[in-house]
Formats: C-alpha cells, structure tokens, sequence
C-alpha cells in the first residue's frame, strides 16, 4: 500500500471510529467550518464538515471540505478544465476542545496528514499529499455548542506526483461552528428512569452563607446521613465540571457533595479541604466507615476531592476521570487509585459533640480555590 492509499485510508477511518467512540460514551463534535488560503498566487475557499472524537483532552478529527479556488493573472496560467477544489485532513488534537468545561475560551494545538487538490486541476482526482500543524481557540457556548476558529500551516510531503508541483504553501484560516456530544453527558438509566432524560432534576440550589456549616433546619443529621445516598443517586451521569456545583451546568467533587447534604438541610462548606473541618473525624477504614460519612483524598500533599461512602466498600462522587456522578468501589483496579488517597473521612451526622464541632471548627478554613480534576486511572470499559 503506497503513501497516497494511507492517507486516504487514515481520513476514512476518522470518520468510521465516532460511532465506536459515541458507543462507549467517549466525548466528540461535529463542526460545520469555512476555510480560506489566500496565498498569491492562488486563493483557495472551502466549506466542510468534521467529525472528532476521543478523551477530554486528547482526541482525532477527520475533516473534508469542497470548494473553489481561483488564479491571480500574474501566476502566468489559466484556471484547469475542473475549478471545483477539495481538501481531507486526519489531526490528532492536543487541548480540552471534548472536556465540556462549560462557558469560557479554550486553546488546542493540533498536527496530522491530509490531501488536498492541486491549484490548478485538470481533473478531481489530482491530489498532493501535505502534513500539517496548527492550533486554534474554542469558545464554548454551554455544555453542547462552540464556536472554533484556528490556523493551520501546510507542507508538501515528498514530493512524488506531478500534481505536487503546483503545491502553494501558506496558512490556511478556519472558523467553524460544532456540536458536541458524549463525555459523560449521558444520563444513565437511574437518572432517566426518575426524570426523564432529557431535563436534569428539579431541585432547588442549597443555600450559601457565611459563617457557620451546619444544620440550618430542623431536619436531624443523621438522618440527612441515611437519606443523602439515594438522593446523590439521582444525579448520576451529571457531566464533571471544573467549580460546578448544580445539575444544570456540571458538579466538581466538593460541589457535588455539598449540593446533595444542601438538599437535606445540611450545609456544608465549599471545597474538599474546608470540608475536612466539619462533622467529627472518623478512622478512614471500611471498618469505620458508616453510609453518609465523608471520605477526603489527598493529592500533591493536600486534601483535593472529596466522596460520599455509599456501604460495602462503595462511594458515590463527581470525578473528573470518571466523566461525572458516578460510583466507584474500593476493591477495583480504579478504586485502589482512591484506596491509597484516602488521608481522612468525616462523620456529619449525629449527636450533639458532632454538632458542636461543626460549629468550632467547619468554618475556620477559608475558601482558597476550587478542588483540581481527580488523577485516577479511567472506569474500565
């Protein structure tokens, strides 16, 4: 199989591996984009479509595009019997362009192979093998639009073709409008048997004060405890999001845990770490663990995420490796990662000493920054 069948062949798989991705629920997009090269003396415009898939922060694209180009008099030639021109890149894209962070601008860099016709083709077959490289900013516009715009800077391969000759080098400008998909944003059957998948759960944000984190109705603790599982279970699937702390835009872990004791009366503080003052400590055993009970793992010599122990070795939490609400069980593979990060676990529910902690200690550490994206190896597929 020679250079040119590769490339053509890597093109056409890029585009067969998202139903694959969308499958295991991987993150992807697909984008409707514009392109323009205008180096004299050939300007070149495209419109097309890509398909991307992958992990949040690394991933493929395949793209195609159809379009004119046209010569400026000076080039010294006229345009070919074809002026229809076409252009199909495979990228391995580097940047959180699947991670649905939510609103806010993102960078990405990206190089890969392609082919492209020739600038003044005598026929739509003629092809020029390029490499390129390039990188672009995404706006995204909430968990499912963006809006990309990027560059991308082409080179001939070795030159073997006729049709290479007429290989005009420059930078090609692209802008594009996608729609994303996967990623965790898919409800599982829990979720979507309770409410439907298409609406996140109706539920009102816990209320945020200053001060002091501890019961603010009249509803027991304990109780909170025992109840608050079932509750957390309601949102699984709820994608992961960086500082998130509603079913509507995403959960961080600290977010998460704080957004589901909110719903039962109990207002805890924000982050992983301030949480690790509330409630009375507890031995970070399954031996002493009780259901409800606050689980805190550290990383880089601080507390940084935070788990609600669900019984029998099993916890329910929002992780960024685990693409959302999710529960995980110590004794597996991925949950060893959790098991050798546990540093403490905290009991806030109970009796009155419980109650008197909370009170001394809950808000003596300030807010700092929001819990960092968890470290643990991905779910196993």
């Amino acid at each position: 199989m020679n250079l040119r069948r590769l490339i053509g062949l890597s093109g056409v798989l890029s585009y067969f591996v998202v139903p694959v991705g969308v499958a295991a629920q991987v993150a992807g997009g697909v984008e409707f984009f514009g392109a323009l090269d205008n180096s004299a003396p050939v300007t070149r415009t495209l419109g097309g479509l890509s398909l991307s898939v992958g992990t949040p922060y690394v991933g493929i694209r395949g793209s195609g595009g159809l379009g004119i180009s046209s010569l400026s008099p000076q080039a010294g030639f006229s345009q070919g019997a074809s002026s229809l021109v076409w252009a199909t890149d495979a990228d391995l894209v580097l940047g959180p362009v699947n991670a649905g962070l939510g609103e806010g601008f993102m960078p990405y860099t990206f190089g890969g192979i392609g082919m492209e016709s020739s600038a003044q083709p005598t026929g739509f077959t003629d092809a020029i093998r390029t490499w390129s490289y390039g990188g672009g900013l995404q706006l995204a516009l909430g968990r499912l639009l963006s809006v990309n715009g990027e560059a991308r800077s082409r080179h001939l391969a070795a030159p073997a073709y006729p049709a290479d000759s007429q290989f005009v080098r420059g930078i090609e400008y692209r802008v594009g409008i996608a729609f994303h998909f996967g990623g965790g944003r898919q409800r599982s059957s829990v979720y979507s048997n309770r409410r439907g998948a298409d609406s996140p759960p109706e539920a009102s944000r816990p209320p945020r004060r200053g001060g002091i984190y501890w019961p603010t109705s009249t509803t027991s603790a304990s109780g909170a405890a025992r109840r608050v599982v079932p509750a957390a279970e309601r949102y699984i699937g709820v994608p992961y999001r960086y500082g998130g702390s509603s079913p509507e835009s995403g959960f961080d872990c600290s977010g998460f845990v704080q957004y589901v004791y909110g719903q039962q009366g109990v207002d805890l503080p924000r982050t992983s770490r301030q949480m690790a003052g509330s409630g009375v400590a507890v031995e970070p055993s399954t031996r002493s663990l009780a259901v409800g009970d606050l689980m805190l793992f550290s990383q880089g010599g601080r507390i940084s995420h935070v788990a609600i122990y669900a019984g029998n070795g099993r916890f329910i939490h929002s992780s960024s490796s685990g693409n959302g609400v999710r529960y995980d069980d110590l004794g597996t593979r991925r949950g060893r990662w959790f098991a050798d990060h546990m540093v403490a676990a905290r009991r806030v529910g109970g009796d009155s000493r419980i109650l008197g902690n909370a009170f001394a200690g809950g808000s003596s550490i300030a807010f700092d920054r929001f819990d960092p994206p968890d470290s643990a190896p991905p779910p196993s597929r």
